[in-house]
This record gives C-alpha cells, sequence and structure tokens, in this order.
C-alpha cells in the first residue's frame, strides 16, 4: 500500500456516518404538497447509493485532497452535480466555472449490481452471489491540458487524462467497502483500460484474464500501449490468426474474502497460465498502416 493510499484510508476512518450523511434544507425538496402526491422524482431519495448525502460527498471530496489536487493543476470555482432521482444509476458530474461539456472535470455513473461466479474449475464460490458497485462511466479529464508524443490521445478520449485515476480508484474503493459490499465492477470499454485497471482488477471469468495476458505478452513487447488500444480499436489485431473483437466482460477488485481467496488461488491462477497458451495474438499489418495514414490529422497513433 502506497503512502498516498493510506493516508486516503486515514481520513477515511476519520469520516463519520453523520458527516457524509448530512442532509442540507436545500438537499430536502420534500413539502407539505408532497404528501398527496407520488411522482417518481418526488420519490427519489437524495441520499447517493442510499447512504451518501451531497454534503457529505461534498465534504469528504475537500477532506481526500480531490479538490486541492485540481487546484493544483490550475483548477477552482467548482460546481458539483449530483443525480440521484433514478435508484438504480446514479450519477456524479464535477465541472470548473460552469457548467458546460467543456469545464468538465469529471463524471461517474454508477449502480449497485449482483453479480454470480461460474468459474470453469471448481471451487468453494461456485454459483455464489455478490453484491458490488458497478462503475457504468468514469470520466476524468483535464481539458486545458493538450496531447503529446508522450502521451498521445487514447480510444475514448476527448482531453488527457488528469493523472488522478489512482486516486479516484481508492476513493471508489473505500465507498465499497463503507457500503459493505463484495467489490467494485467494472467492464473496461478499451484495451488500454483493461490493462491500466489490471493492477487492481481481475477478470471475473479467468478466460478473459488469459486473453489480457496473451494480449500483454505478444503486443507489448514491441508496441506502446496507446498503439495496442488504437489497433483494437480499429480493428487491426488478429486473435489466433483470425479478426478480433474486444469483448465486453466484468472485472471486479474483491474485497469479499471469498473473492480475494479465488483470484489469489493456485487453479484460477493456472487456468490464466494455461489459458493464455492457448491464444496468439498479431497486428494485420496491411490494414493497420493504411488506418494509421488515414487517421494520421488525428494524433491517435
Amino acid at each position: 500500500m502506497s503512502k498516498r493510499t493510506r493516508k486516503l484510508h486515514k481520513i477515511a476512518r476519520r469520516l463519520t456516518t453523520h458527516q457524509l450523511r448530512r442532509l442540507r434544507e436545500k438537499d430536502v425538496s420534500f413539502g407539505f404538497d408532497d404528501l398527496f402526491t407520488s411522482t417518481p422524482q418526488q420519490c427519489a431519495s437524495p441520499y447517493f447509493l442510499g447512504y451518501y448525502s451531497p454534503a457529505g460527498i461534498e465534504y469528504a471530496l475537500e477532506k481526500y485532497g480531490l479538490y486541492e489536487e485540481l487546484r493544483r493543476r490550475g483548477y477552482d470555482d467548482f460546481k458539483l452535480i449530483i443525480n440521484t432521482e433514478d435508484p438504480y444509476k446514479q450519477r456524479i458530474a464535477l465541472y470548473f466555472e460552469k457548467k458546460q461539456p467543456d469545464h468538465l472535470l469529471g463524471e461517474l455513473v454508477v449502480k449497485r449490481k449482483h453479480v454470480t461466479v461460474y468459474p470453469p474449475f471448481p471451487t468453494r464460490i461456485h454459483g455464489r452471489t455478490f453484491e458490488g458497485i458497478a462503475v457504468e462511466w468514469l470520466c476524468m479529464q483535464n481539458p486545458k491540458g493538450a496531447f503529446t508524443s508522450e502521451k498521445p490521445r487514447l480510444p475514448g478520449q476527448k482531453y488527457p487524462g488528469l493523472g488522478m485515476g489512482v486516486m479516484v480508484m481508492e476513493m471508489l474503493i473505500i465507498m465499497c467497502g463503507r457500503l459493505r459490499t463484495a467489490g467494485l465492477l467494472n467492464i473496461p470499454e478499451h484495451f488500454h483500460n483493461a490493462q491500466m485497471y489490471s493492477s487492481h482488477f481481475f477478470y471475473l471469468d479467468p478466460l478473459y484474464e488469459a486473453k489480457r495476458v496473451a494480449m500483454e505478452r505478444d503486443l507489448l513487447f514491441g508496441l506502446t500501449l496507446s498503439q495496442v488500444s488504437w489497433a483494437v480499436e480499429l480493428d487491426c489485431v488478429l486473435e489466433n490468426g483470425k479478426p478480433f473483437k474486444w469483448h465486453n466482460a466484468e472485472q471486479i477488485i474483491p474485497l469479499d474474502r471469498g473473492l480475494k481467496d479465488y483470484f489469489k488461488s493456485k487453479a484460477y491462477k493456472q487456468y490464466v497460465k494455461e489459458t493464455a497458451k492457448e491464444f496468439s495474438y498479431s497486428l494485420d499489418e496491411d490494414k493497420w498502416s493504411r488506418k494509421r495514414d488515414a487517421e494520421k490529422d488525428d494524433n491517435i497513433c
């Protein structure tokens, strides 16, 4: 655990339930007239994921030092938007100065989700169902930044990242622990997401973990992460000699003891190791060359 991570967990232990759940008058729109109506919006809870109040979230972001980190990057006058109208999918967005798309610093959409694990080998958790917090969308961007040859644009990016991914991920892990869920779920939209998350996340299905390992072995030896991710995005990667399409498979950061044991188990690791040998990945060189030439003006590779 890094010094930054230890500091965040130390702060988390000091944050009380009252501090994280306190409501301000403006957070509660329920009045006398509402006693006789029952529209979905009026029945919506002001609590994010049924726990955090808007004031509590703002307090936590300040205490964790997120606002301080953003100020160091030249941002201030923050506008925090919290939408809890949909009980099954909730959103937080953070802007600077104005609530406009080109002033968006970060956006998070999450929901509670149950997953059942069916590994292809005997294990104690076979068929067990776990509740986790699923990240439906996560964006952290630096609207004032510029892409460079050292940090080129990655698939899905409009602006460069803020360089705060580790901090935000640790805050989400702390949130999952406070809500007593089994872990943090995520479906990587692109290869670079899966690769960058691999130090914390595991694929629930070890088949996809094996594929990630094989892609790392075969493609990242001579290409950069950006190049590999764009090659996948542009359909220029071959899997066992055939065109490869990116998969929508689920990853998790396990917090439940049974899940932790599963991913640390010899059976999981051995399955990944042996299955990775069944896959080989390579570039479709002609197609890759044509695609790169066609997309050069967009500074993607």
